[in-house]
């Protein structure tokens, strides 16, 4: 390589850098932002593992990425709820969180342990009730620490 393509990819790869330390730095500093990015992220993985439901669709996988995922998630969800955050009016996290948050460290815990226990299933009969599992886990979170939608 020329001294020149050598500078020029060594300034491209510093610049793609510095760019994805000032995101990093970013949504750091914003948790609201970075746990509703992350709770989507749940979601998406959730929605892509629903088609794995059947005998037809089962992919092990597939299933087991889309549950490793969601554990991984839910333990970085442990460390998105500062005290302070349910001010920001973006969340639509409740106060309740705040005020009993062992309980809702523990369901995110139980949350993690339930996918990863589903990501290791083998066949769509073992998958569907773990699975199923997983999502009365964040049906339940959601119903007492998510704040309602009004219309």
């Amino acid at each position: 390589m020329t001294r020149t393509r050598t500078l020029v990819w060594a300034t491209t790869a510093s610049a793609v850098l510095a760019i994805g330390v000032s995101s990093l730095a970013l949504s750091a500093g914003n948790p609201v932002e970075e746990r509703q990015a992350t709770m989507k992220a749940v979601g998406q993985s959730m929605k892509e593992a629903a088609g794995l439901n059947s005998p037809a669709t089962f992919d092990a996988a597939k299933a087991k990425i889309a549950m490793e995922a969601v554990a991984a998630d839910a333990k970085k969800l442990h460390g998105l709820y500062p005290a302070g955050s349910g001010a920001d009016p973006k969340t639509s996290a409740d106060p309740k969180i705040w005020e009993n948050k062992a309980d809702f460290d523990k369901r995110l815990t139980e949350m993690a342990t339930l996918a990863a226990t589903a990501g290791k299933t083998t066949s769509a009969d073992a998958f569907k009730p773990a699975f199923s599992a997983v999502g009365a886990t964040c049906k339940s979170c959601h119903d007492v620490y998510r704040k309602k939608k009004t219309t």
